[in-house]
């Protein structure tokens, strides 16, 4: 299966015998939310579909942090 990353400008895929990894949006309502915020795609909403290639991650909007 192909998986293209949903991020504006991005042009990566994900095609068989590729190693870039992509990942699903998290089901966490409130994880997801900041997830999409970060796309940054006015008015768009992810599918079961829609992936985010590892290159494309911007640590601090997608990966959860411990408070200190």
């Amino acid at each position: 299966m192909v998986h293209t990353c949903v991020v504006s400008g991005c042009r990566n895929r994900r095609t068989p015998g590729t190693s870039l990894s992509f990942y699903r949006f998290p089901r966490d309502p409130e994880r997801k939310q900041r997830w999409v915020a970060a796309v940054n795609r006015e008015g768009w909403e992810p599918n079961d579909g829609s992936r985010l290639s590892v290159s494309s991650l911007v640590i601090p909007h997608f990966v959860k942090t411990s408070k200190r």
